[in-house]
């Protein structure tokens, strides 16, 4: 978080009262952000006349003391509030604690897309691909879309199709491509284009799918190991006096300092045969092992190779006869 308050981003008496869009139609429909009975076309899109400058606007606001979501009108560039705005003025990051039912903005998630693709991510998956059209195509559009998209997350991938003026961009966390896409929507990256940024449909490619959930795993590991910290710890000091365990050379790569970090533990890295359970003391101090598991694992019987018997077979007598007695 940037030691700086956060700056106005727009003044709200510079802003005429009928500097409004065009009204198109009789209803307006709070779903999709629109006049019903409108052009539903990306045709008309007017590119919209603030935009974010990540370094120059971010700061701390009152959203700080109350961990509060990000800012909505702050990624679109014309939050008036500044320091006082409730929401956050900064991007998200993989250390955000945020509700699942909700996006980094703080709004529900829904069971199903929009018709168009718009509006918040679904509840079912996370999507972390951006659907981005209304480019003009040049040699370096990869060039430009990086470095406007990187501006607000680590970009996996971006796939560009030159046939049909589209891209999309893969962001590293879905908190990054929700920011983004409310970011670039209405932007522009030259001086006569519009971009229309949507939310991309699931690569039907099965390699795709399966970097995508290698690339998820990762980014999950990354998390818990950020949140770790500095309590990492060598393996050797799972053997401390103070742990009543022995033999815990099942448990790799975990840090305990004391019974309440137990709690931390993976017990599918438990290895029945090298721990006695006899030598837990004060169990009950013990936050994942209480006294209903103790007692579970206690009756569980480790079962022993049977013995193993070899019959020793006699030799044969060859060539014996009843008058050689």
């Amino acid at each position: 978080m940037s030691g700086k308050p956060a700056r106005l981003q727009v003044d709200p008496d510079s802003i005429p009262d009928d500097d409004r869009p065009p009204q198109s139609g009789h209803t307006f429909n709070i779903w999709y952000l629109k006049w019903a009975g409108g052009d539903s076309s990306t045709k008309n899109y007017v590119r919209l006349k603030f935009r974010l400058d990540v370094k120059r606007d971010s700061g701390y606001t009152k959203g700080v003391e109350h961990q509060s979501p990000i800012c909505l009108f702050f990624a679109r560039g014309c939050c008036y509030r500044g320091k006082k705005c409730p929401y956050l003025h900064r991007l998200p990051s993989d250390r955000d604690q945020r509700i699942p039912t909700q996006d980094c903005f703080g709004r529900d998630k829904t069971a199903d897309y929009r018709d168009d693709m718009g509006g918040v991510g679904l509840l079912a998956r996370p999507n972390r691909t951006l659907y981005v059209s209304g480019i003009h195509m040049n040699d370096h559009i990869e060039e430009i879309l990086s470095s406007n998209f990187l501006e607000f997350g680590s970009i996996d991938k971006i796939k560009v199709l030159h046939g049909k003026g589209c891209a999309f961009v893969s962001y590293r966390l879905e908190a990054e491509a929700q920011f983004a896409k409310e970011a670039m929507d209405a932007q522009g990256l030259g001086e006569n284009d519009v971009l229309s940024v949507k939310w991309a449909n699931e690569d039907p490619n099965p390699n795709a799918q399966e970097d995508a959930k290698r690339i998820l795993e990762e980014a999950a590991m990354e998390t818990v190991k950020s949140l770790l910290g500095n309590k990492k710890m060598k393996p050797d000091s799972l053997r401390d006096k103070d742990l009543g365990l022995k033999g815990m050379k099942g448990l790799k790569g975990l840090s305990v300092k004391g019974p309440k970090d137990l709690t931390s533990l993976n017990l599918e890295y438990l290895d029945l045969e090298t721990v006695h359970l006899s030598n837990i003391s004060h169990p009950e101090s013990i936050e994942i092992l209480d006294a209903s598991r103790l007692a579970a694992l206690k009756k569980i019987r480790i079962p022993k190779p049977l013995p193993v018997f070899t019959t020793i077979q006699k030799p044969i007598l060859a060539e014996y006869a009843s008058d050689d007695d």
